[in-house]
């Protein structure tokens, strides 16, 4: 299971969406509108951060290309087709966020950090409790010393980091500490990857892959009552040919979990999506086909 993708150095605007924050707050006494767009946000024992919509923000040319490259990355390799509304946030002495888990909202978390490179505060950090931790005695391990590493996945703010996470795990943001400065803050842009459904490059059209793809799913139906409940996504690529058939079978992400903690029948359940998807016969077409699958069990 990999419930974290960690992208740096993810899009060339990162300097440009930087450099518009730093414009706003770099004259103090500057009356300019985009300073007084900021909500505090704050939930007594939960969040506290300064929040405001990221589309309407930055310079509509410069904030389509990072959005466009966000949601073209999410297609292809997460097979979802949309981003929720997302957020510009900022943290400064004693922001923080506890931990909580986002499940409604959509398959994929991300956070997309603009915060300097050289940081003058402590803390800030992703953390995400790591799966072995909600599983705790069945992998216990005597040892001296436990430190903080070993519960959760600790995840730096670094600059044009693109942090990629399943929401079902406990997650939150340590507290900032050292800095009142907004210029010195965490600054991240953060949302949910939405609206999963296959995607496809090439010459299958999606209402082919849909019909073609349809079989298998309702076969899955019926192998799904025999095992135990699942939760989570996966997501697939299949590589086809101009003749239609599956040349290539790749598995992109892995959130699954067994309600049941059976992990013999998860590895069941992989392998006949993995069969039965490799032999999908789909029609001729004048080029080749990658088609990303989205699965979600709930």
């Amino acid at each position: 299971m990999k419930p974290i993708l960690i992208l740096n150095r993810f899009s060339n605007q990162a300097s440009a969406l930087r450099q518009h924050f730093e414009e706003n707050f770099s004259i103090h006494k500057d009356i300019r509108s985009e300073r007084f767009v900021w909500d505090y946000w704050y939930v007594k024992n939960q969040y506290q951060f300064m929040r405001t919509p990221a589309y309407y923000y930055f310079p509509k040319k410069i904030y389509q290309q990072f959005h466009s490259q966000l949601v073209q990355w999410g297609r292809e390799v997460l097979g979802c087709h949309d981003v929720s509304p997302t957020w510009l946030s900022y943290y400064v002495d004693g922001m923080e966020q506890r931990m909580h888990s986002d499940v409604p909202h959509g398959p994929w978390a991300w956070v997309y950090s603009l915060t300097p490179s050289k940081r003058e505060f402590k803390g800030g950090e992703t953390f995400i409790l790591k799966p072995q931790t909600l599983q705790y005695w069945q992998n216990f391990v005597e040892e001296e010393n436990r430190e903080q590493s070993s519960y959760m996945e600790i995840i730096q703010p670094d600059f044009n980091r693109l942090t990629v996470f399943d929401p079902r795990f406990p997650h939150g943001v340590t507290p900032v500490r050292g800095t009142s400065d907004p210029l010195q803050a965490r600054l991240v842009i953060h949302g949910w990857f939405v609206e999963p459904r296959p995607y496809v490059v090439g010459g299958l059209t999606p209402a082919q892959v849909q019909k073609k793809l349809q079989p298998a799913l309702v076969e899955m139906s019926g192998v799904l009552q025999q095992l135990h409940h699942f939760h989570g996504t996966v997501s697939l690529r299949l590589s086809v040919t101009a003749k239609g058939d599956v040349s290539r079978f790749q598995w992109l992400t892995d959130t699954l979990v067994s309600l049941s903690q059976n992990e013999t029948e998860i590895k069941q359940l992989k392998k006949w999506i993995q069969v039965r998807f490799s032999n999908t016969c789909f029609p001729k077409t004048s080029s080749a086909s990658q088609v990303t699958v989205p699965l979600l069990f709930r």
